[in-house]
């Protein structure tokens, strides 16, 4: 029995599963958590270990452990990657060889909280699966459809064009699957929808007949929305500034709109779980942190009601998407104006699958899991077949 493996790698964790390669059936998943950090544990199946201040070195070493135990290591044929930015070279799936692995090497400037960990993970792969066939899925594909008019800067174009510099749009992946996912659920083959992931990275695309045409993060996963540690949208005299005023090198500001930013450098806590639990305790920086947070994602929402004459609906995924009913109240409430209302009812209810959450005579709004994994492994055996 033939084995498809997905590594999925974050900044801070990788999410991994294993599907039969003739049908796709997932038949095994598991989470490596808080990399590099004094909680740091894997979850398999049922399984629960502690990896205490665990790096990237001994996070694969413990999914190569568990593969073998279970006994699917020999069988895996393929391997797919979730890769952040494929910058301008790759608009679609590829196989890795050396000159990919070179290419996205050069690439590492451009997504340096994810490319790194992306690089990292097929390195393992090609060493614990020599004879296997490793394909890298890229973030920035779905939105190859975006048009020069959107993505183009209005900097110095003969600059631009040389080095490639425009909006890319990350999340793609997840916008994909969730785009489809939302048209199959209405009987469709492909819809119009605007769709926000929202996680410790946090994005929104406007989606026509399936095809990307706009999103919030631009020639780095930075723009846009605020995030859990990043700042989004934020004017770029701003860096000017902390270099003249507090002699901040460049390093040291990206470090911190990338690192120390967002809800982060809002309240103290990235994590909405420990923001809403904040809330509740009276803490007001955190009240602060989530209503900037859902403001900014009814601001894009509402400027990308400008694409539709038919909207199919608002999709939110990701982990705060899915999981805080919180979140969505708050961001639908500032959009009441254009149409959209909560059942508030509905959206107390816990996101085990697709679902609407839309009050009467309220454009639709669905909260759809996201499945990277599964969209990473359709891609693959496409490949690989």
């Amino acid at each position: 029995m033939d084995y498809l493996l997905i590594l999925n790698c974050g900044s801070s964790s990788i999410k991994f599963s294993v599907f039969l390669q003739d049908n796709l059936k997932r038949v095994y998943t598991g989470l490596v958590d808080n990399i590099n950090q004094e909680n740091c544990h894997m979850s398999f199946e049922q399984d629960k270990m502690p990896l205490s201040h665990g790096d990237y070195a001994r996070a694969f070493k413990a999914i190569e452990d568990k593969l073998r135990q279970y006994k699917i290591l020999s069988h895996i044929k393929s391997v797919g990657h979730r890769v952040v930015h494929g910058g301008n070279q790759f608009t679609r799936p590829v196989i890795v060889n050396n000159v990919v692995m070179k290419a996205l090497t050069e690439i590492i400037p451009l997504a340096p909280l994810h490319n790194p960990a992306n690089l990292q993970g097929i390195t393992f792969a090609q060493t614990m699966l020599p004879e296997a066939t490793q394909v890298a899925v890229f973030d920035t594909a779905f939105h190859q459809t975006i048009t020069p008019v959107v993505y183009t800067y209005a900097i110095d174009y003969a600059l631009s064009h040389k080095y490639h510099i425009r909006q890319y749009g990350f999340h793609g992946i997840s916008h994909q699957y969730v785009s489809m996912k939302a048209a199959q659920v209405l009987g469709k083959s492909s819809g119009n929808f605007i769709s926000t992931h929202l996680g410790n990275g946090c994005s929104i695309t406007a989606i026509i007949n399936g095809k990307s045409i706009d999103t919030s993060m631009g020639f780095t996963p930075l723009d846009g929305l605020v995030m859990g540690t990043r700042c989004g949208d934020i004017d770029p005299g701003v860096i000017g500034f902390l270099k003249d005023l507090l002699n901040y090198d460049i390093d040291k500001i990206m470090t911190l709109l990338n690192k120390e930013s967002g809800l982060l450098g809002l309240c103290g806590a990235s994590d909405m779980r420990e923001i809403e639990k904040k809330v509740d305790q009276g803490y007001d920086k955190a009240q602060l942190a989530l209503d900037i947070f859902c403001h900014r994602i009814a601001k894009y929402i509402s400027a990308y009601l400008l694409y539709f004459q038919n909207l199919d609906g608002l999709i939110f995924t990701g982990g705060i998407g899915e999981n805080s009913a919180r979140v969505r109240q708050n961001a639908i409430q500032r959009l009441s104006n254009i149409g959209f209302l909560l059942d508030e009812q509905k959206n107390q209810t816990p996101c085990k699958q697709s679902h609407e959450i839309q009050a009467a005579n309220s454009h639709r709004i669905m909260v759809i899991p996201t499945d990277e994994e599964l969209m990473i492994a359709q891609q693959t055996r496409q490949l690989t077949l």
